[in-house]
């Protein structure tokens, strides 16, 4: 061994990057091929040595890898074969996930003195292994761009390539290396619109490079045009559309591409619409047949807008046109049974005023769109034309909905335990409400009937408590109250004990403590473990009531009025005190619905828990009030419920729900806010709209919700508006069982659509919603029984959704006040609302304003 590899392996020892490369810059063949053969095995010593130290080491963790940046340098400058000199250069060992120490500079001086084809080809296979990704290091991306350049090679045909160049592409486009090779890569590859799509500065800039002839404009607009051929979505096109406009193509430009815009008319975005209009309009006279073609393009479309350009366009072209219109029936045909009703009345007016000039073959175009136009508005064209119209529909205010089915019966809560053997194979769960629930029910009454036979069946689960159960930790789990209860039973004294020897070691002093605290834990599974809590204490304090409160008489979790008063009764007669938990989870599960007979039971209860159930039972009954906000992150917006307080005198509901943790789990929170469902919809909504691994309530919890009771508001609308952007062709009979019980509240669900619909268009990614879904699930749930429901959300979805000053009105917004009109109509609603009057009050005459007038109309009659 020489002394090659003993001074490259003290400048690895050393950590020094730099000195490496001055050592591996001056070896001979033989050398560099010496250094080569022992670099693996030295990595593995180096590996040894790190994961046996103090720091860890793993791909995830930078401690003790001071090494890597000198051992890739050297690598890179003694390796012999190009590929084997990238392999070595990406090894999985020398990732870096934090901080990436630059070793460009010093492997680009470490293979230097390699013959350029070398180099060459180091750079083309170092750019193959790109993957254009954020998992791209920045200096393997500098590295392979920079060997590139300086070799002079050609970049490999490979698109991460360009994903990873654009990337790192300076601000000034015209110091960006391989800008000529790279730059016509820029309209073929997918994936570089998305990254550029907020780029507003470089379109501009390659733009004047243009006009200063350092860049082809020929190359430029024409990748523009095939750009926007290929297709996309407008924030995918939004670059490409910024650039195009920075060129600003003078007319001879856009002849020689006319038949190009021109296909760009029917289906490219809006953006690049609008775009090619403009452009083909500025270009100077099309011949009939591409103006014709044009013109079709265009009223073929959806947007409303660029439908009246068209036509506005068709309206001119017919009017400077000498001889038959023959060519624009095909447009004009389309125009008339295009989505926007403004649209297809103007063409229906245009098509009667030049009806003189239609042959028969022109004529027989019209005649065949009359019968495919929406039902009454062919019959003025079919008079001229001929055809045969769609009559019009019968007045919708004259369909009478049916009335609601009934509301769905909740099932009752299964039969009491009343063997003590069944209690012994009982396995809680955190997922689990209705187990832990009927233990204790069964754990209490059998420890007041048949205490013997309780403690021999829970002999076995006694056995399995150990005295560590009351070291310093919460008792998270229901199994460790349930070992300690059989404990107490088989050894009376075993808690008071237990604490006296472990008070000095810091453990829990008292029962109370050794549950969760409040702000740790959501209340769903926070309210189980005080009641267990309060049950043991009880126990080892010999004050253990005979049956509890607050066992559900539904397996929905709602106590009914009747039983609450039934036990009440027999504690106050037997001279027991309610256990406080206990007695606040009653309340909360507490039945709104209550016979005269029971609310005057409850009011002649002479105890402090009778008198606030009456209270309850009554017209003073106070609720809380829950409001929703968002909250911006980098994984999605958070649902943030806000709590007002009412007075109700229920502890959970007066403070400490304005704590708790607002990821709840529905479907676990409602059997604890069986009587609040309101309020138990607005903390589980909370990760709805999060890339974030958060509990997402599914259209089971609609039927949850549907089976529980309570005042619903803005917490059970914004779930119901949820469903009806996700799932509405599956979504209407849950509703349905929803606005049976009472439970679908109309404005709050028209806060929450109004809010999801603008924060969907809002998105760049993909928009997921569909407006128009929407629309049919809430029509057919109108005609099934819900249109007073059904009004409701549509007052408080127009309120927030119909477009503002400087926005634009779309079909979906005309489509919606459509339906607004039908459903007050079915349902008399009445009383103006604002943003219907004030378009009923505009003097221009659209679709939309057509029927907000009716509306407003039916509101004001």
């Amino acid at each position: 061994m020489t002394g090659a590899w003993e001074a490259v392996r003290a400048a690895v020892a050393k950590e020094d990057a730099a000195a490496t490369a001055a050592v591996v810059a001056g070896l001979t063949g033989d050398e560099r091929g010496e250094v080569a053969r022992e670099l693996p095995g030295h990595l593995a010593v180096l590996k040894r040595e790190a994961a046996g130290g103090d720091r860890p080491w793993g791909i995830w963790s930078d401690g003790g890898r001071g090494w890597v940046e000198p051992l890739r340098v050297a690598g890179a400058g003694t390796i012999g074969g190009a590929a084997a000199a990238a392999a070595w250069l990406n090894r999985r060992e020398f990732q870096r996930f934090w901080d990436q120490p630059d070793d460009v500079p010093h492997i680009l001086h470490a293979v230097a003195a390699r013959s350029p084809e070398w180099q060459a080809d180091l750079a083309a296979r170092l750019a193959l292994r790109l993957r254009g990704t954020d998992n791209d290091s920045g200096r393997s991306v500098r590295l392979a761009l920079e060997l590139l350049r300086r070799t002079g090679a050609e970049p490999p045909a490979h698109d991460p390539l360009t994903l990873a160049w654009v990337r790192v592409w300076p601000a000034d486009p015209g110091g960006a290396p391989l800008l000529d090779a790279m730059l016509p890569r820029l309209f073929e590859v997918e994936g570089v619109g998305r990254l550029l799509r907020a780029d507003e500065d470089r379109p501009v800039r390659l733009a004047a490079l243009a006009a200063r002839g350092r860049i082809s404009r020929a190359l430029l607009l024409d990748g523009c045009v095939s750009r926007f051929l290929r297709g996309g979505t407008a924030a995918d096109l939004r670059f490409f559309v910024r650039l195009h406009e920075a060129l600003d193509p003078a007319p001879d430009e856009v002849a020689g591409r006319r038949r190009d815009y021109a296909r760009l008319l029917p289906a490219a975005p809006a953006n690049v619409a609008d775009l090619a209009l403009r452009r083909l309009r500025s270009a100077g006279p099309l011949d009939p047949e591409e103006a014709a073609e044009a013109v079709e393009g265009l009223v073929f479309r959806a947007e409303g807008r660029l439908v009246r350009a068209g036509l506005a366009w068709l309206d001119r072209l017919v009017r400077d046109h000498p001889g038959d219109l023959d060519g624009y029936a095909p447009a004009l045909a389309t125009a008339l049974v295009c989505e926007a009703g403004e649209a297809r009345d103007r063409a229906a007016r245009l098509a009667l005023k030049h009806a003189g000039r239609f042959t028969p073959d022109g004529a027989s175009a019209i005649r065949d769109a009359v019968a495919l136009m929406p039902a009454g508005e062919g019959v003025e064209l079919a008079q001229v034309f001929g055809g045969d119209p769609v009559p019009a529909l019968p007045d919708p205010a004259r369909f009478i909905p049916p009335a609601l089915p009934p509301a769905p019966r909740p099932a009752r809560m299964p039969p009491p335990v009343t063997a003590p053997d069944a209690l012994t194979g009982f396995t809680p769960s955190e997922y689990d409400w209705l187990a832990p629930e009927r233990w204790l029910d069964a754990f209490v009454r059998l420890a007041a009937s048949d205490r013997r036979g309780l403690t021999e069946a829970l002999a076995p689960v006694a056995a399995r408590f150990r005295t560590r159960e009351f070291w310093g930790r919460p008792w998270w789990h229901a199994d460790e109250w349930v070992m300690a209860m059989a404990k107490e039973l088989a050894d009376p004294g075993t808690e008071r004990r237990a604490a006296e020897r472990t008070t000095s070691f810091g453990a829990p002093a008292t029962i109370q403590e050794r549950v969760p605290e409040s702000g740790h834990a959501r209340l769903s599974r926070l309210m189980p473990l005080r009641r267990y809590a309060e049950v043991y204490e009880a126990l080892t304090a010999g004050t253990l009531p005979p049956y509890l409160l607050a066992t559900p008489t539904y397996a929905s979790g709602v106590l009914d009025a009747a039983e609450l008063v039934e036990r009440l009764e027999g504690y106050e007669r037997d001279g027991v005190e309610p256990l406080p938990v206990d007695l606040e989870q009653a309340l909360l599960r507490l039945s709104r619905t209550a016979s005269a007979e029971v609310a005057g039971r409850a009011a002649r209860l002479t105890g402090a828990a009778g008198r606030t159930v009456a209270r309850l039972l009554s017209a003073d009954r106070v609720d809380p009030r829950v409001e929703l906000r968002w909250e911006d992150t980098p994984n999605g917006p958070l649902i943030v419920p806000v709590l007002f307080a009412g007075g109700s005198g229920i502890t959970v509901l007066d403070g400490e729900m304005t704590h708790s943790r607002r990821d709840e789990v529905l479907e676990l929170l409602l059997p604890v806010l069986a009587s609040h469902r309101d309020l138990a919809a607005a903390h589980a909504v909370h990760g709805l709209l999060s890339y974030a691994p958060y509990s997402k309530p599914g259209l089971d919890a609609l039927t949850a919700l549907a089976a529980a009771e309570g005042p619903a508001g803005d917490g059970v609308g914004f779930l119901v508006a949820y469903h009806l952007c996700e799932s509405p062709e599956e979504v209407v009979p849950r509703l349905l069982e929803l606005a049976a019980s009472g439970g679908l509240p109309g404005e709050g669900t028209g806060r929450g659509l109004a809010a999801l619909l603008r924060y969907d268009e809002t998105r760049w990614e993909y928009r997921c919603y569909s407006p128009a879904g929407v629309l049919r699930a809430l029509e057919e749930l109108a005609r099934r029984g819900a249109h007073r429901e059904v009004w409701g959300v549509l007052a408080g979805l127009l309120t927030g959704y119909l477009p503002g000053p400087g926005e634009r009105a779309t079909s979906t917004h005309t489509r919606m006040m459509t339906l607004a009109a039908d459903v007050a109509g079915w349902a008399g609603a009445r009383g103006a609302l604002a943003p219907v009057a004030e378009l009923a009050a505009r003097p221009r005459e659209t679709g939309l304003v057509r029927q907000a007038r009716r509306l407003h109309a039916t509101l004001t009659a």
